[in-house]
């Protein structure tokens, strides 16, 4: 019997202690990685939710980059609350799991309560008697806004802070202070920043000013290119949550109705509800927003240029996406384009370069081919000095243009093709070096040089000023053009888009039409 009743005693303790730990279990805390201008609101909407749910709610609060930085680092967190551009950038790096928009941050102009200086808009920051705080507009994302917002309000931005003394710090919401304690008399700051501090700063609204979304494009801090006004407010799952369910959970109270009531009293717009929608699911973007709101950035070769630009006014026709081209010799743009945390594509004058970006950093997803370059030479109209081949440029009477090898394609092709037919080109003391195909074109063109090695299809634009010579398939090398998609890109469907476009029938017909070649008979 002893037996028996010292058995249930063991069982009934078990029972306690997976009781205790259930509910232990059930009440562990989300956590939470917040950016601090949201933290006053999510911190109420946490303590709303935990009276609600008795599921506590653990903030951890930092600048939005930094705590991207922990959450990649150290794999803990459940949740992660930001402004843009972190979401997209959570997402590309394969952190997050699911991600929606919960609300809007607007920029306004904070002056004391009662605005003694009378300030109505932008123009009267500009007066000699307003003292005036601004946001870094290098390194925050409001700041990196404001050009923009004084352009639109008919204020040259770089005259204004040559002309006052603008005082400038990186936070809001120190600027917001300064102002309150009488050290300044305005600033712009988000309207959550002010809201906080209503009982002592009044807002200005300045609407009419603020970037236009879809047409102002504005870079961010992070150097990638938004749309930030308004500027979403985004909530994501993370994809090291142990507790997925529960921060699900949590997310979806922070999209409903009420906490939307919540934002609002804390200075967050929500003008629009349909904006609290799901970005994100499992990593990857919806479709829709990607083809309306890509503003993709390709670093091309100069000598690629005409062809670009054609191709891209009609790509954008075709698709509503914008590219941002940067053009340059191939061995300026490959360092370009490395160094760029955002960059979506990589266009240099010869397959090589993307492959050695590929090589060094691993920053190529896949590559495309695009067309052909065939070097020529070309010589003043009428050929003066009888140039008949790659032997002419040793001529001492010959001056002489090439790219520099270093820098562009055509100056490194131009070593290689010398090299092949044994001429020592060294032993040319007048060599005229340039960075790029296109300006060895002009230099011809304008009697600067009197010979110079350029791609077929820049020869074929200035072909009514030039004489262009072919140079023999035996003696010459042809450079292969291909496109890079790079695992960088922010908007990866609409850089595949762009790839597709290219080297698809219009892309190739565009081609042909600017003197390119697209295949190699």
């Amino acid at each position: 019997m002893e037996f028996f009743r010292q058995n249930l005693i063991i069982r009934i303790v078990i029972l306690i202690s997976i009781f205790a730990l259930s509910v232990k279990g059930e009440n562990k805390s989300i956590i939470c990685h917040v950016g601090g201008t949201m933290r006053p609101v999510i911190k109420e909407l946490a303590r709303q939710y935990t009276k609600k749910t008795g599921v506590p709610v653990e903030i951890n609060s930092a600048g939005s980059g930094e705590l991207l930085a922990h959450i990649e680092m150290q794999k803990r967190g459940d949740l992660y609350i930001c402004h843009d551009p972190f979401l997209d950038i959570l997402m590309k790096k394969g952190l997050g799991v699911d991600g929606w928009t919960v609300a809007e941050l607007t920029p306004v102009i904070v002056v004391r309560k009662g605005n003694p200086k009378k300030i109505k808009g932008l123009k009267d920051l500009t007066r000699s008697d307003v003292q005036l705080i601004l946001t870094d507009y290098r390194l925050s994302s409001l700041g990196r806004m404001l050009p923009t917002i004084f352009k639109k309000g008919g204020i040259d931005f770089l005259k204004l802070n040559r002309e006052k003394n603008v005082v400038i710090n990186k936070s809001g919401s120190y600027s917001a202070n300064y102002v309150k304690m009488g050290n300044a008399d305005a600033s712009i700051v988000w309207k959550a920043v002010q809201a906080l501090r209503k009982d002592s700063l009044d807002a200005i609204e300045i609407t009419e000013q603020l970037p236009i979304p879809g047409i102002d494009a504005v870079t961010s801090a992070t150097g990638k290119a938004y749309y930030l006004t308004p500027m979403r407010v985004t909530v994501a799952t993370l994809r090291c949550s142990k507790n997925k369910k529960k921060a699900t959970k949590f997310a979806a109270f922070l999209t409903g109705k009420h906490a939307a009531k919540t934002m609002k009293i804390f200075g967050f717009t929500m003008d629009k509800p349909e904006l609290i929608r799901k970005e994100y699911h499992d990593g990857k973007a919806i479709k829709e927003r990607v083809e309306k709101n890509a503003v993709l950035r390709l670093y091309a070769g100069a000598g690629l240029r005409k062809a670009v630009e054609a191709l891209i006014v009609e790509f954008q026709k075709e698709t509503g996406i914008k590219v941002e081209p940067d053009y340059g010799g191939s061995g300026i743009i490959i360092t370009r384009a490395r160094e760029d945390r955002v960059a979506d594509l990589f266009m240099p004058g010869d397959v090589w370069y993307v492959d050695r970006l590929q090589e060094k950093s691993g920053l190529i997803a896949e590559k495309s081919q695009v067309a052909y370059f065939v070097p020529v030479i070309i010589t003043a109209k009428g050929n003066p000095y009888k140039v008949k081949g790659l032997k002419d440029f040793i001529r001492k009477d010959l001056r002489i243009a090439l790219g520099r090898a270093k820098a562009c394609q055509i100056g490194r092709l131009s070593r290689k093709i010398f090299k092949k037919n044994a001429i020592d080109i060294n032993k040319e003391k007048n060599i005229l070096e340039s960075l790029t195909v296109n300006e060895l074109g002009v230099w011809v063109k304008m009697a600067n040089a009197d010979a110079a090695i350029v791609w077929d299809a820049i020869a074929a634009n200035i072909a009514k000023d030039v004489d262009i010579i072919k140079i023999p398939k035996s003696e010459n090398i042809i450079s292969s053009v291909v496109i890079g998609r790079m695992t960088s890109a922010a908007y990866p469907i609409a850089a595949k888009k762009f790839v597709e476009f290219i080297t698809g029938p219009k892309g190739r017909a565009i081609l042909k039409s600017k003197g390119y070649r697209t295949e190699i008979k």
